[in-house]
């Protein structure tokens, strides 16, 4: 953070003796009201008394009824945030107990305060996630508080607030809680119907057997998918991926997946355990079927590290062959994320008259502008220069003025392509493409200023468009 001392500072200010301390803070306290204040209130008073002053000064800053709008919102939680920190810091570890208390009126407090504030711009975040996390946190400090207690308290909570349980949450305080507690908050969850919020506990505290309990319970369809996932990823992770094969083929015999957002999760498990096992032939056919259902190039990427350098090549053609069948756009997905830019000049330079007029609809505009870069990269400047002119293209002929500054970007980023060039070898000169531009598209005259805003050498007048190389 920019107001830290540095290092040189702190050594310094660590040299001095506790007079000389003493004498600086004086001069600090002095000068500065806001520092008395920090002082006084979060290191000269008892706990209670701090949380006291946090309760009081709270109810003052909520208390009014007047609607804030997003800029009034977010500067009011920034500044309840900057209120609380330093105080809650300084006496969560003494009084956790208190300050549990006092928080949890504070979460649940949220949704009241929220109605007369325009939350829309997300300010509110860093306060509520502060006081939600250092609320568990002071539940965590409780080390003498029965371990149902403190389940129980977790779940109400989780229940009653925008509060998300996910593994990446629970495991920070893993340790801090414990297996046991977990384990009793996962059965809460289980018993109130929460299968997801389960699974995700029984996954993060490694729990197989519970995993396997609510497998053989069949519960309701989108959670059993998840129970199953969970559970083959952690018999892979307990070296039993040869379970794990047994579990994940049994359960695609009965699930119909492939049109389901879990059928890569799943692909990528079995594929992944028959790596374990040593079955590289049956990855390899696995990494190609799952390919073969939405072309996810990570699928290709796990086959191209099962095979030799001399396979490459044919294990190429047979991915390409197949995105082919579904058509040009994931065929050309496929050659960006493999890199095969010469194969993609290929594919534009062969282009007729109307799938050239066509090729934005056809690439999508990501497609077109990451296609492009990687073109002029590899040396095919032509091919760069005519996805970006189509980009451009395509914005005037609809009219989108919002997109007007994209387009100038594309422009630009033609002209940038094009110092790569020797000759144009058939394309159009940008003089010439420009002025055919503005012949087709002259009252579009906001896109012209922007153009000349952006782009030197480039002015704009009634008889045309002149181009200064």
């Amino acid at each position: 953070m920019k107001n830290r001392l540095t290092k040189k500072q702190m050594e310094l200010l660590t040299s001095f003796n506790k007079e000389k301390l003493l004498e600086i803070i004086q001069v600090i306290i002095m000068n500065n009201e806001q520092a008395k204040t920090t002082l006084s209130s979060g290191y000269l008073l008892e706990s209670k008394d701090i949380l006291k002053l946090i309760e009081k000064e709270y109810k003052k800053r909520t208390k009014s009824q007047r609607f804030l709008d997003y800029y009034e919102a977010d500067i009011f939680f920034n500044e309840l945030h900057k209120m609380m920190v330093p105080l809650l810091d300084n006496v969560i570890k003494k009084a956790p107990q208190d300050s549990e208390i006092l928080l949890e009126k504070m979460v649940l407090d949220f949704d009241h305060v929220a109605e007369t504030k325009d939350t829309s711009s997300g300010g509110w975040q860093d306060y509520y996630f502060y006081i939600i996390e250092t609320w568990v946190k002071a539940l965590a400090l409780q080390k003498d508080v029965d371990k149902s207690v403190v389940a129980n308290k977790l779940f109400n909570i989780a229940k009653k607030t925008y509060f998300c349980f996910n593994e990446t949450f629970l495991l920070n305080y893993k340790n801090d809680f414990g297996s046991v507690t977990f384990q009793l908050l996962r059965d809460l969850f289980y018993q109130h119907k929460e299968y997801r919020e389960a699974i995700a506990i029984s996954k993060a505290i490694n729990d197989m057997d519970f995993l396997k309990m609510m497998i053989e319970q069949n519960i309701e369809s989108s959670s059993i998918i998840t129970a199953y996932l969970a559970y083959a990823e952690l018999l892979i992770e307990d070296i039993r991926a040869d379970e794990a094969i047994v579990v994940l083929e049994d359960f695609r015999k009965d699930h119909e997946l492939q049109q389901s957002r879990y059928y890569d999760v799943l692909m990528s498990l079995l594929i992944k355990a028959n790596i374990e096992e040593g079955q590289k032939e049956k990855a390899k056919e696995l990494c190609f079927e799952a390919f073969q259902n939405d072309y996810s190039y990570k699928f290709y990427e796990v086959y191209e590290s099962l095979i030799d350098e001399s396979e490459r090549a044919q294990a190429i053609q047979l991915f390409l062959d197949s995105s082919k069948k579904e058509g040009d756009f994931q065929y050309i997905c496929f050659l960006v994320e493999m890199k095969k830019f010469d194969l993609l000049n290929e594919y534009i330079v062969n282009l007729g008259e109307k799938d050239k007029a066509n090729v934005v609809e056809t690439f999508g505009h990501k497609l077109a502008r990451d296609g492009s870069t990687g073109l002029d990269k590899c040396g095919f400047s032509h091919s760069a220069i005519f996805l970006r002119r189509a980009l451009v293209n395509e914005v005037l002929n609809r009219g989108a003025s919002k997109y007007y500054k994209y387009a100038v970007s594309d422009l630009k980023k033609s002209f940038d392509y094009s110092q790569k060039l020797s000759d144009w070898q058939g394309l159009d000169t940008h003089e010439t493409y420009l002025n055919g531009l503005y012949e087709k598209h002259k009252r579009k005259v906001s896109f012209w200023a922007l153009v000349e805003e952006k782009i030197k050498d480039i002015s704009v007048g009634k008889d045309g468009v002149n181009y200064e190389s």
